[in-house]
């Protein structure tokens, strides 16, 4: 389709994120070919969009109207994660052709996406990495867990949750079973590959290291005034949430002042999430 990120608006951006999720809650990889037969590439004034092929054919079934708060900082990004091919289209350059009605995709992935449809809206961090969309994640030892009334809840489900602002709702991270890899090990690799990163060495000039030699470091929680509870969980204000998560503030492992008492329910998971802020 020869679109890249940057020319792409949000919407859009939101609908390749949820086909993505959706995928993977059904433990598969995306699939290009069933993308294309769900959605078309389409002009949004001076950007990009994917917009549904057809519309008893969509693999959501509902999605926001507004993403309050996506743009409310700049960031400066090191050259080395930009790719190299990245493509850019204007607004003269000509839409793709109509897909021919004899192509080829796999029609049962294609029909089970439809029937599992969920909710395009802003989704936790806490998801994005249990979709291996998202690095933010601190501690290799274990892997994101979401609990729903005290009963895991899978990716799948989660993707279906009308709002992620629910006293029901528990956010946590589980220990993972000996011998798996670490789980940022299985994110990165589905991560698209980038340029080798090459160090700057004029005045001013900073040097990051690539996404494959960065080390996961431990988080300091930040606790927000509960101290002292059995549950050990981080709360914000004016939410009914356990835990909500923002987007300036990185996922964390708390290891003290963990409720251990809770019989056979809590008896895998150990740590609960909570935060720091960047």
């Amino acid at each position: 389709m020869d679109l890249g990120k940057s020319g792409c608006q949000t919407f859009g951006l939101a609908r390749v994120c949820h086909f993505e999720l959706a995928c993977r809650s059904l433990d598969s990889d995306p699939d290009l070919d069933v993308f294309r037969a769900l959605y078309k590439l389409n002009r949004s004034n001076y950007w990009y969009t994917f917009e549904v092929r057809k519309k008893n054919a969509c693999c959501y079934s509902w999605i926001t109207t507004s993403f309050k708060d996506w743009k409310d900082r700049f960031f400066l990004v090191d050259d080395w994660c930009v790719p190299a091919n990245m493509a850019w289209r204007l607004k003269r350059s000509r839409l793709p052709d109509p897909l021919p009605e004899d192509i080829e995709f796999n029609k049962s992935f294609y029909a089970a996406l439809i029937k599992v449809a969920g909710r395009v809206q802003t989704f936790l961090e806490h998801i994005l990495v249990m979709g291996r969309i998202s690095t933010i994640w601190s501690e290799p030892e274990y892997y994101p867990t979401l609990k729903w009334n005290r009963e895991v809840m899978g990716l799948k489900e989660a993707l279906r949750l009308k709002s992620f602002d629910s006293t029901e709702l528990d956010i946590r991270a589980t220990r993972a079973p000996k011998g798996d890899p670490p789980y940022l090990t299985v994110v990165k690799e589905n991560l698209h590959p980038i340029r080798e990163h090459v160090a700057t060495t004029g005045q001013g000039g900073s040097s990051s290291a690539p996404l494959a030699n960065v080390v996961p470091v431990r988080a300091v929680s930040v606790a927000s005034g509960n101290k002292g509870k059995k549950t050990g969980s981080s709360g914000a204000k004016d939410s009914g949430s356990k835990v909500v998560l923002y987007g300036s503030e990185h996922l964390s492992v708390e290891d003290e002042g963990v409720n251990t008492e809770g019989g056979e329910d809590d008896a895998e998971v150990h740590p609960q999430v909570s935060f720091k802020r960047g």
